[in-house]
């Protein structure tokens, strides 16, 4: 569907200064040449000027009223032309009147004194050149809006509808996760069984109320909690630090996007390694930066049917962010996986 269209769009100024001129331009130039008194050359600047005036309240009033009661861009704008046909018979009309009280504003150009019959063949013969060019001017622009906008509202779309694909990727992929930490524990401590699951039923509620983009600080909580299941469940081994600056937890970034990098690196490092996981978010200039790093061994090869870190690089990609915007690598005796995002405030999208 063609997005709405205001009436302030239709760009009158514009479309009048631009069509006056050129239908007077000829007018000047056979002023200039003789074919016109000065007095001609007057009349004909007020008439053309009260044409175009008229022809574009016309399309002003009738393309609003049209839009007002629902028609579309295209049958308001053929209606809104259609109407100026009977303006310019009236104001030719006009010209008769006034050309037959004083003979003297009859343009040379004419081959004969004008009559009623021959002021309405003109009115309704120039009536469609009128139109042809006050629709091009006017319209086209406004057809050419409504195509942009139609064409970044399909984009808009075409990118939720890969979000709500990231998501429904990323919680399956999360909750199959989680409940295979916990699975190991029905056995050997049913209490800390149910515990986790308890704190995992509220994980997951929480993550579905999740907006698309939220806090810093709130992830960084929702990670939180995260980290302290698996911290329960291995007790004596993992341990979690947090280096999160105050004013990184206002800025905004995409829901869940470091949850997976937490995720690997607890499973794949932390537990493999030391035990140590760090999560750090800093603001420097225009840049916020999202780190996850661990003092696991050295990065192995991409292991089959995993999709965390192309979820993420999917949806930084989404956020129409560069590709160096995600990195994960190997620095001195830990593995960093680090995400730069512009640094906004407040940005919550549902």
């Amino acid at each position: 569907m063609i997005p709405e269209t205001k009436p302030s769009e239709l760009k009158l100024t514009q479309a009048f200064l631009i069509g006056y001129v050129v239908w007077f331009v000829p007018c000047v130039v056979h002023w200039l040449w003789g074919g016109l008194t000065a007095r001609m050359f007057g009349y004909a600047a007020v008439t053309l000027l009260a044409l175009h005036a008229l022809t574009l309240g016309v399309i002003a009033t009738v393309f609003r009223t049209a839009r007002a009661r629902g028609l579309s861009l295209l049958a308001a704008s053929i209606i809104s032309l259609a109407a100026t046909v009977p303006a310019i018979a009236i104001s030719y009309l006009a010209d008769f009147a006034m050309t037959q009280w004083d003979p003297t504003l009859v343009r040379q150009a004419l081959p004969e004194k004008p009559t009623v019959a021959y002021t309405l063949a003109s009115a309704f013969a120039d009536s469609f050149t009128i139109c042809a060019f006050q629709g091009a001017i006017v319209f086209l622009p406004m057809f050419a809006r409504a195509h942009e906008e139609r064409g970044s509202q399909l984009a808009l779309v075409s990118r939720e509808a890969e979000l709500l694909r990231f998501r429904a990727h990323l919680e399956p992929h999360f909750v199959l996760n989680s409940l295979n930490a916990v699975a190991g524990l029905v056995e050997e401590d049913p209490v800390q069984a149910r515990e986790l699951l308890a704190a995992l039923g509220d994980l997951f509620r929480e993550a579905s109320a999740f907006h698309t983009v939220h806090r810093v600080g709130d992830e960084i909580e929702w990670l939180k909690r995260y980290v302290m299941i698996h911290e329960l469940r291995h007790p004596d081994i993992l341990r979690a630090s947090w280096d999160v600056s105050p004013e990184s937890e206002e800025m905004s970034c995409p829901a869940l996007i470091l949850q997976p990098l937490v995720e690997n690196a607890v499973k794949h490092g932390a537990l493999r390694g030391g035990g140590h996981l760090v999560v750090r978010a800093h603001v420097a200039g225009e840049t916020l930066t999202l780190v996850v790093e661990d003092d696991g061994p050295e990065l192995g090869a991409p292991r089959d049917g995993g999709r965390g870190l192309a979820i993420i690089r999917r949806r930084l990609e989404l956020e129409s962010l560069k590709s160096d915007a995600f990195y994960l690598g190997r620095e001195g005796d830990r593995t960093i996986a680090r995400v730069r995002l512009p640094a906004r405030k407040g940005a919550i999208h549902a």
